[in-house]
């Protein structure tokens, strides 16, 4: 296929510039993303890839929206920073891939149907995550102090003990 229209979408996380590995497709990020590129070599990496048509857009409110009602319903709501929430909604907006590594991302990602690309790591099993409390061991929606016994609530996998 010729031209823009026959190639493949893909939004780039922070750990893209941190790696040297070949990027195929349209290739997009956010803002947000590149405030986490820092050092020397990924701002090189960053400037290699501008030079090769990186676009960077911040997605839209109905996107983020969206990347939070997948994230509540995965229980990764409150792991995701609000630069992975952006990507994935960019992505979503885009109907482009998503590449990275990180497995919130990743787990949210397959719960929308967005195609993940992982760069180093194994691809993350789909999960759905519930809130734990340390303490009595009751499982609640969303993380904080238990009102049963006032331990910690922390996410876990259901069926994992403390």
């Amino acid at each position: 296929m010729d031209g823009a229209e026959g190639k493949k979408r893909v939004v780039l996380d922070a750990s893209v510039f941190f790696v040297d590995l070949p990027i195929e497709g349209e290739v997009y990020t956010t803002p947000a993303v590149l405030d986490e590129v820092k050092t020397q070599a990924a701002r090189m990496r960053l400037a290699l890839l501008e030079e090769q048509g990186l676009r960077v857009h911040a997605p839209g409110p109905v996107a983020l929206a969206d990347v939070s009602v997948a994230a509540r319903k995965s229980g990764d709501l409150t792991i995701l920073s609000d630069t992975d929430t952006g990507i994935l909604a960019l992505a979503a907006e885009l109907s482009a891939a998503v590449m990275t590594d990180d497995f919130a991302v990743q787990n949210t990602a397959q719960r929308m149907g967005i195609p993940v690309i992982p760069i180093l790591q194994r691809r993350a099993k789909k999960r759905k995550w519930k809130y734990r409390c340390i303490g009595c061991g009751r499982f609640w929606s969303a993380p904080g102090e238990c009102q049963v016994c006032g331990a910690e609530i922390r996410r876990a996998q259901s069926g994992k003990k403390y």
